[in-house]
């Protein structure tokens, strides 16, 4: 990942994706500005800090390159609360690659976890004398599809960036959604375990003291999870219940992740927080330090 640090709580983070050409750049000047312009197109990541009628977002603008989609498009998509897919609505050839891309998001990344994610479809370029009809487009993108993601919050919008068509109606419903979201799963947990996968206690964060004896705690949720496990077979994320918290574990390759929060609502945000330490571990694992773990979790919390 580019730069973990800045997937913090600042702001709510939001991706922009799609391929290239599409207009993300476009989109994210548009925001700022309230204008047309022709970027360069993006390589890497493009971070900005903008507020939205009074929110604060982290717009996290993705480039669309083959090797960027392979590498870093998960890891944006699945610690944001917002995803805004963007389209070029006249390339037929380039929607038939973006549905591919879309549906491992759905299918593969998220795997069943929708209810933290707001997703909006953003067909631009219908200003084009060869732009497809809406029709076209949810048929070429199967979203018909959609309807069985129940827990998925999503719209989809035909645009021109350019002539600055129903861009703003948008936006509007975008940012409404992730609002509401946002209240429902503002969160900070009850306690947040860090261990590695022989029981070592890398970090603990429990500012209510929930966790009396630290080792015994870490055996108790161990024996959980591993009673699951026979149960139901391997999951890399379980919750388990133990009154009066909701646990959120993440099983690593090299670590385990416990998080206590006290509201079922609360569990979409604790899980973009494990995945936030499981991307700061892994980008870490030559030279973890317990310190710097103490500061990332700290601003993660904050």
């Amino acid at each position: 990942m580019e730069d973990i640090q800045k997937l913090n709580k600042n702001g709510i983070p939001i991706a922009i994706i799609g391929l290239p050409y599409a207009g993300k750049t476009t989109l994210v000047n548009w925001i700022k500005e309230g204008r047309f312009t022709r970027p360069k197109p993006t390589v890497g990541v493009n971070f900005e800090e903008i507020k939205i009628s009074n929110i604060n977002f982290s717009i996290f603008d993705i480039s669309g390159q083959k090797s960027f989609r392979s590498t870093i498009w998960k890891s944006y998509v699945m610690t944001s609360v917002g995803i805004i897919f963007v389209l070029d609505s006249s390339d037929r050839e380039k929607l038939e690659e973006a549905s591919k891309w879309f549906w491992i998001m759905v299918d593969e990344w998220l795997q069943g976890n929708y209810s933290d994610k707001v997703i909006m479809f953003v067909a631009n370029k219908s200003d084009l004398q060869k732009a497809m009809n809406l029709e076209e487009i949810i048929e070429l993108l199967n979203l018909t599809k959609m309807s069985r993601y129940q827990n998925l919050s999503f719209q989809f919008f035909k645009t021109s960036f350019r002539e600055a068509k129903n861009t703003e109606y948008a936006m509007k419903w975008f940012v409404s959604k992730v609002k509401q979201l946002i209240d429902i799963q503002k969160v900070t947990p009850n306690a947040l375990l860090i261990t590695d996968v022989d029981g070592n206690i890398l970090h603990l964060f429990d500012p209510d003291n929930i966790v009396e004896d630290s080792n015994m705690f870490v055996g108790y949720l161990n024996a959980l999870s591993g009673f699951t496990n026979e149960l139901l077979g391997h999951d890399k994320f379980k919750v388990i219940k133990v009154d009066p918290y909701f646990y959120f574990i993440c099983e690593e390759k090299d670590h385990i992740i416990s998080i206590a929060v006290d509201n079922e609502q609360t569990l979409p945000e604790a899980r973009r927080l494990a995945f936030l330490v499981t991307e700061y571990l892994s980008t870490n694992k030559n030279k973890l330090n317990k310190e710097k773990l103490a500061e990332f979790v700290k601003s993660l919390l904050a």
